[in-house]
């Protein structure tokens, strides 16, 4: 259930808070549903712009947590991000509150699984890599949020290192295939597609389930 945040704070005080990356948020909604969590497990988001301004997700991921533990400091909060960009800053951060994230260093290697990921960024160091939110939202967040609409020139310098587009499927989609496609070929680099489903991140959201009502 997504959090409502108002003067009082959340409405779930009782149940774990999730404060994830919009970019992953129908994922994250799509497993805990599979996964029978969608009603033990409060969820809030912070903006998925901020995969292009990571240094704004520590503090927003901070303010979230206090503001979560306002009359129950014992609550249970986790972070669904992964270190994405911050440097090590969310995990003083995680520390500092005793919050838990997805391990790995970004979404694509929680997606494809860090052994996966490892193997396809060894074999060709020039990937940019695409996941489903990224292929469905390419235009405002990487062409216009990136300045390539604006100024096409920065391209062959920000991108003339890549020679291959990699998108990260976590769902069939005929549609999203061809976003992404669309998406190798405004940025002139090869496309290869590989299917990840949700990756690790279902294993995360199972870390999530209430001790009681664990499997045994």
């Amino acid at each position: 259930m997504e959090a409502r945040e108002g003067a009082a704070g959340f409405r779930h005080p009782e149940k774990p808070l999730l404060i994830l990356c919009g970019a992953i948020a129908s994922e994250t909604q799509a497993v805990l549903s599979a996964s029978g969590l969608s009603d033990a497990v409060e969820i809030t988001a912070l903006p998925a712009i901020w995969h292009n301004f990571p240094e704004r997700i520590p503090e927003g991921v901070e303010t979230k947590a206090l503001r979560a533990r306002k009359g129950r400091a014992d609550r249970p909060v986790f972070v669904g991000y992964a270190d994405c960009g911050t440097g090590g800053m969310l995990d003083e951060v995680c520390e500092r509150l005793d919050l838990q994230r997805i391990a790995g260093p970004h979404c694509y290697s929680f997606f494809a699984g860090e052994a996966r990921f490892n193997a396809l960024a060894d074999a060709e160091l020039g990937t940019f890599y695409l996941t489903d939110y990224l292929a469905r939202h390419f235009e405002p967040l990487i062409w216009q949020g990136m300045g390539l609409s604006a100024n096409p020139e920065m391209q062959d310098a920000m991108f003339g290192s890549y020679t291959r587009l990699v998108y990260l499927a976590q769902t069939d989609d005929a549609a999203l295939t061809a976003q992404a496609e669309d998406a190798a070929r405004r940025l002139d680099l090869r496309f290869e597609r590989v299917f990840t489903g949700y990756g690790e991140l279902g294993d995360f959201i199972d870390g999530l389930r209430p001790k009681a009502s664990a499997a045994p």
